[in-house]
């Protein structure tokens, strides 16, 4: 049957039952929305997304000698990843990423001399919270659509679109309230439940490829 012993690397996608169903309601909210705010441009419409990005891999195999009951190894109770904010729109612009890093001490992060630091600590790179999802709308993606409105010379209020995962801090009342108060012409939408690996673009376009990479 040409099968072997293979290690898992990911956990198996569990699709809801009516997934096609659900995929293509998104689709029309999607739509209706494109046609009742009058959105022209690919641009005004924006996916982010999150990933955990593991820089240091721990393995869970080691070498012992043979017939050994108790096999250590270093590392393995520790964690040293960070979570990556990516952005893209419709017509293939490619938002900055945000990084943000956590750990018990300022040991885990960046080194104050390191490129970009005062940037980063600025921008409140840190802590994956309201407060960061916050930043990464007035810090990077407001003033994207500001700079593309100028450039088609459309009003700037003109509306866009904010797809989001459904993910606790996206999905808060937190958020949604700041965004309508702040920002009233962003419209935010979601990515159904379970379908992030078939109908999330920056999952399958950017996140995907990207973690190859690193």
């Amino acid at each position: 049957l040409k099968y072997t012993l293979w290690k898992a690397t990911h956990a198996t996608q569990k699709l809801p039952t009516n997934v096609e169903d659900v995929c293509l309601e998104q689709f029309l909210r999607l739509a209706l929305t494109v046609c009742d705010d009058v959105i022209t441009s690919g641009t005004f419409h924006v996916n982010i997304d999150q990933t955990n990005i593991i820089y240091q891999p721990v393995n869970n195999y080691t070498y012992e000698k043979l017939s050994s009951r108790q096999v250590a190894v270093a590392g393995q109770e520790e964690k040293c990843a960070c979570t990556l904010v990516c952005g893209a729109s419709n017509d293939g612009d490619l938002l900055p990423f945000q990084i943000i890093l956590q750990g018990k001490s300022n040991r885990s992060l960046l080194s104050p001399k390191a490129m970009g630091f005062d940037d980063a600590t600025k921008l409140k790179f840190q802590f994956s919270t309201f407060e960061t999802m916050c930043s990464y709308v007035t810090a990077m993606l407001v003033p994207f659509w500001t700079e593309k409105k100028h450039h088609l010379n459309v009003p700037l209020d003109q509306p866009c679109i904010l797809q989001l995962d459904v993910w606790v801090v996206h999905h808060s009342v937190t958020f949604h309230t700041w965004l309508d108060k702040n920002f009233d012409w962003i419209h935010y939408h979601f990515v159904p439940a379970g379908t992030t690996g078939i109908a999330q673009p920056c999952d399958m376009g950017i996140q995907h490829p990207l973690k190859l990479a690193v």
